[in-house]
């Protein structure tokens, strides 16, 4: 009799349980609730700690980079994720629906045209979406987020921020882009003698105006680099033209990009929230960004510096 009562409560509980529930530790989903984009669905792979009240975690979102593994966002935050007691999304862009046009670059301009496409087919606004379906599953209740994204993940991420000015991000660390967007209104990269478009500059795009500048600027926003990546060449770093002019290698552009844009803001006297922080010894490397260094020859949640992402942003006092 017993049995059979423990039996009828175990069937209770897994039928009042919600449709495609989120489990703890290392789960996955294929997203396609936002309706602009649902035919170009989405892996969203998420880590939820094994111990705490998911309701009360807070929630960060990490962008993978151009080798589109969400599996990778989670391997570089899922210790830290356990001993904090915070949720880890990590949405994967297949090359199959999300060109470099539509990832790095947020799917903004319709590359066979060169015209702004409406907001709602960006790929930057199937964010909150993604955001907000997570927490349903899981019954969480974070109002706000935090993002960070390495090499086409951290170009994914300030452009995310000049895009979308109303998004509920807390704090953003944007680790080793290849490229980044000027923000000079008359669409100039870093003292170039020409104008740039769209992903280099904000010229010729609704974000190239005081409001969108001053939304940007005042982003608590790391830009978080390792003086190591300082290699000029290879498949992976851009080189086209706009790239050049922001500097020899990823280390240096990403300097020239916080500098030329600290004086922007004072020049619009717009407010200023971004902080560099630079990575000693580590080049390009994911992980290395997130810990800032290793103990042991290994990557441990109980060794990091304060230069990288995780201090950045859960830092201890």
């Amino acid at each position: 009799m017993k049995s059979s009562r423990f039996f009828a409560t175990v069937v209770l509980l897994i039928l009042s349980m919600p449709a495609f529930a989120i489990h703890r530790g290392l789960d996955s989903l294929e997203f396609t609730a936002y309706a602009p984009l649902a035919d170009k669905p989405v892996k969203v792979f998420t880590y939820v700690p094994t111990w705490g009240k998911i309701a009360d975690m807070p929630v960060l979102i990490t962008m993978h980079g151009a080798e589109r593994s969400g599996m990778n966002g989670i391997i570089c935050w899922r210790e830290f994720a356990e001993q904090d007691g915070f949720i880890v999304i990590s949405p994967q862009f297949s090359k199959t629906w999300y060109k470099e046009n539509d990832y790095q670059f947020g799917g903004v301009v319709d590359p066979s045209t060169g015209e702004v496409r409406p907001e709602e087919m960006w790929t930057y606004s199937i964010i909150e979406p993604i955001f907000e379906h997570v927490k349903s599953l899981l019954g969480n209740k974070a109002e706000v987020y935090d993002m960070q994204g390495h090499s086409a993940g951290g170009q994914f991420v300030h452009r995310y921020l000049i895009a979308k000015p109303n998004a509920r991000v807390r704090r953003a660390v944007a680790c080793n882009p290849g490229s980044w967007t000027w923000c000079n209104p008359d669409g100039t990269v870093n003292g170039s003698d020409k104008a740039y478009k769209w992903p280099y500059s904000i010229n010729g795009t609704p974000f190239n105006d005081m409001a969108h500048l001053a939304s940007f600027f005042s982003r608590e926003m790391y830009i978080c680099l390792g003086n190591k990546d300082t290699d000029p060449g290879g498949s992976a770093v851009p080189r086209n033209e706009e790239a050049i002019w922001q500097g020899a290698h990823r280390f240096m552009r990403g300097q020239s990009f916080y500098s030329s844009h600290r004086r922007l803001a004072s020049k619009l006297g717009l407010e200023f929230n971004w902080k560099l922080s630079i990575v000693d010894g580590i080049g390009h490397q994911g992980r290395g960004m997130v810990y800032g260094m290793r103990s042991g020859g290994r990557y441990t949640a109980s060794a990091f510096t304060k230069t990288a992402a995780y201090y950045l942003i859960y830092g201890k006092k």
